[in-house]
């Protein structure tokens, strides 16, 4: 594993070892990193880790591999940035998660060419940097007729981008829903369809001030909050 990958500092706090897995939890200057160091084939290729969800809060998966948690009121509190896992000799494997009730589950795909070890991440306590919005279901509906009618991005911006604060950041949004256009109106379909809401992610592209660059835009279905 590169140097680049751990972000832990000294030995590791605790370390877990489940058939033929062993889970590292280090300490970082922003939390913890666990990394999974898996032996071989017959190790398991899920591992679980408990989600500490506020009351009345929800995950969301998005299709960049991202997980946000948010509270009842549908303000992101945390997040992980998707997962990696690399084998024996710095090749990427496989990975991703998936939500299941209260806890993160992680997929390793390991196959008959993997070196092991292999080693994952699932970046546990690792901060998350952007806006979330969680739309209303009336916004959902609105964004819908707004696809369904090809009114365009900068329609769709309009509903998509107002509830960001950061009056900067909301020209930035529109650029960006612009370019993402394509890529986003089917998920917020499939959300208005299914009678629920759409989530939208704008990751940051760097820390800055004010931060106003995402290098991506992602939509997922999530429980209406109104």
């Amino acid at each position: 594993m590169s140097d680049d990958l751990f972000s832990g500092q000294g030995a590791a706090l605790l370390n877990t070892t489940t058939d033929s897995a062993v889970l590292s939890s280090f300490a970082t200057d922003d939390g913890v990193q666990t990394l999974i160091q898996i032996a071989g084939a017959d190790a398991p290729a899920e591992y679980r880790f408990p989600l500490n969800l506020p009351d009345g809060g929800q995950a969301a998966l998005f299709d960049d591999g991202a997980v946000i948690i948010s509270d009842a009121s549908g303000v992101a509190v945390s997040g992980f940035r998707a997962p990696w896992a690399v084998d024996a000799n710095g090749a990427p494997v496989q990975t991703s998660f998936r939500i299941d009730g209260n806890e993160l589950v992680q997929v390793v795909n390991f196959g008959a060419d993997t070196a092991f070890p292999v080693t994952a991440d699932p970046d546990l306590g690792t901060e998350w940097w952007g806006y979330y919005v969680q739309l209303t279901r009336a916004e959902t509906k609105r964004a819908g007729t707004i696809i369904a009618n090809n009114q365009g991005p900068v329609v769709l911006a309009g509903v998509a981008c107002g509830a960001i604060p950061a009056p900067p950041a909301v020209v930035a949004c529109g650029a960006a829903i612009a370019l993402a256009y394509f890529k986003i109106i089917d998920p917020i379909n499939r959300a208005n369809n299914a009678g629920k809401c759409a989530a939208i992610n704008y990751p940051w592209l760097a820390i800055s001030n004010p931060q106003v660059g995402w290098t991506s835009i992602n939509v997922t279905t999530v429980n209406c909050r109104r």
